[in-house]
Order: structure tokens, then sequence, then C-alpha cells
């Protein structure tokens, strides 16, 4: 750990050292792991800083949680973290000279600052646009980074809207302050042309479904809105569904048979083995067993327990996971069910 920075009232950003061929794509997550009393907890957090900056890494956290309030409390210049390598396929839009419109609510500002700091840097003559709400001034972070980009790149253009303020909103330099959330009156004011642009949002579910809505309805085609699947996958590794209800889920109805049968899963790096029903998953066969592996979201989004089946047969329900992984035989364990006798390397 480098150093650890305030940010607003509830997020910090730890800076690390960046370790030799740590290679990501702007708008990425990484999974972290630490131990709390003496358990396992791995939680993902999008990297905020941009892969042009070589020297560090950097994850903004917000306090909402046990893990992230133990990073809160623990982390400080000199600390260690262990990450898992990048993952997630919510990437800025290289290769395309369109205008890039970046949508954050809340904490989902991180990915979105990540391929801002990467378009300045990188892609210094492509329009982008960053439309930020948040509830309360308290709850904004980066503002004075914000202002800077703003003042100093005219290729980009910043809003800023609060649903909650505490004050009366007003103009903060070269930033403007709104009330309300982002809407279409916001969005024709700052994007000019919306049916060229690719709409790139991150925020709570409720926001980005109302976004994608507003969107499609005054013409944006579809391919052109991405966002982050990411609030989905955290929610499901707070309630942890049962295996049944996952594998009812996936499974097409003509498939309901399988879900009697049973194989052999073998656990390679441990030397046991066990008898897995057709409910069971990978990763719930293996933590039956008492086998560890490093697990997040549970839904196949994260790539937390990325782990590769050395031989035997599986079916792995995620489209994640790139066509090199794919073809090295590695499959997510969480949403991973076992077709025929496999061996796992675990």
């Amino acid at each position: 750990m480098l150093t650890v920075l305030e940010e607003s009232a509830d997020i910090r950003t730890l800076r690390l050292a960046r370790p030799e061929g740590f290679d990501f794509q702007p708008g990425q997550f990484v999974p972290v792991r630490l131990q709390i009393d003496g358990k396992p907890h791995v939680r993902c957090y999008s990297i905020s800083s941009a892969p042009d900056t070589r020297g560090y890494l950097e994850i903004s956290v917000r306090r909402q949680g046990l893990v992230s309030g133990t990073l809160h409390a623990t982390m400080r210049a000199g600390a260690t973290l262990a990450i898992n390598r990048p993952a997630g396929q919510f990437v800025y839009p290289a290769g395309d000279d369109r205008p890039v419109a970046l949508i954050a609510g809340g904490i989902g500002i991180t990915p979105l600052l990540s391929m801002l700091r990467h378009a300045v840097a990188s892609d210094p003559t492509r329009p982008v646009t960053l439309l930020y709400s948040a509830r309360h001034e308290h709850d904004l972070a980066f503002l004075d980074e914000l202002r800077v980009v703003a003042a100093r790149h005219p290729q980009v253009k910043i809003a800023i809207t609060l649903t909650q303020p505490v004050g009366t909103p007003h103009s903060g330099g070269d930033l403007l302050w709104r009330t309300g959330r982002v809407d279409a009156d916001l969005i024709r004011q700052y994007v000019a042309a919306p049916t060229h642009t690719v709409f790139c949002m991150c925020g709570p579910s409720p926001m980005m479904a109302a976004m994608s809505a507003l969107l499609t309805g005054v013409g944006v085609p579809p391919s052109q809105i991405r966002f982050e699947h990411f609030e989905t996958a955290v929610a499901a590794s707070l309630v942890n569904p049962a295996a049944e209800s996952e594998r009812a889920r996936h499974a097409p109805a003509a498939e309901a048979a399988e879900v009697a049968d049973a194989f052999r899963v073998t656990f390679a790096e441990s030397g046991r083995s066990t008898v897995a029903s057709g409910a069971m998953t990978l990763l719930d066969a293996a933590e039956a067993e008492g086998i560890d592996i490093p697990t997040s979201c549970r839904s196949g989004v994260c790539q937390a327990c990325r782990t590769r089946l050395k031989d035997g047969q599986a079916d792995c329900r995620s489209d994640v996971l790139d066509p090199a992984d794919r073809d090295a035989g590695y499959v997510l364990p969480c949403v991973t069910w076992a077709t025929g006798d496999c061996v796992l390397e675990a």
C-alpha cells in the first residue's frame, strides 16, 4: 500500500504498487481477499485508476459492509492487500471514434473515472461527457480532479446532479450542479448527438433500468448502451441462493432430468473426491468437502472463483470468460455443473 486518499465522507482510495505485468482495461474490477476473524472474505472493487498509469493501481472503496469497513479501518501506507486478476466485460469502448457519455450513480463513479482518466490521457480528441448523480453533496467524490479535467480538456463535459441536496445546488466552478436525477433534459443539454454516442453506465440497478429505457426511448440503439452488472453480483454474494434455485434459473426445462444425475468430482490439489448431484455447482461440491475456492458473487460475474477443469465434463453457464480462458480449460465453479466425472484443479 502506497497511500490512502480520502475522496468523500465514506469513500477512500487505496493506492497500491502496481504489480509487474498487471494489465487491465478501464472499467474492470479486481477481487480483493482478506482474513477477518480468521475467515477468508472476497469482495470485488472497481479499479479507479487508468491503465495508462503504470506506477500504481487504485481501487476506491465505499464503507458499506464488513469487508469495506475493515479496509477503511486497517489499510495504511505500508500495508499489503491480496488481489486477484482483473475481470469484467464492462470496459471503455476503444477503437471507436463516436463520442462517449459516462453516466454514474453514487459509487458507480469508480469504473467510469478509470474510463475518463484513460480517455483524456490516450484518446484526447474524442468527446467525452460525464453525468454524475449522487444523493447529497457529501456523497460526491473526486470533485477536485473533475474540476481540473473539465477546465483543462475542452473535449470533456461534466455535470453533477443531486437527488437530495442538503444545501442549494450551485455552480461548482466549471461544474454544473443541479437538483434531480439524470434525465432527458440533462442528456439533451450535454450530449450533442445521443443516437451517435456510446453510453456507459454504472450505478444502482433501478437507475440503470430507468436510463436504459430513457435512452432507447430517444432512439439510442441498444448496442450503444452498456452498463455494469456488478451490483447484481455483489447482491448475489450476500444472499447466497440455494444451489437448486440457481440451477432452476439456468437450466432449460428440457434439461430437468439432469438434476437427478450424480457424478464424481475429484479435486486434484486437495487429493479428495466427492459425488456431486446434478443440482450442485462445482463450488457447492468443493465447499461441502471443506475445499477453499475463493468466491464473491456466486453468479458467474466476478471471476474470483476461476479454476481450471483438468479433465472430464462440466457445463459452465457464464459468458464472462474470454475464449483463451475457455480454451485453456478454465471454468467458474459457482455457475458450473458436472455433466460427467471430472477433475478440478483445486
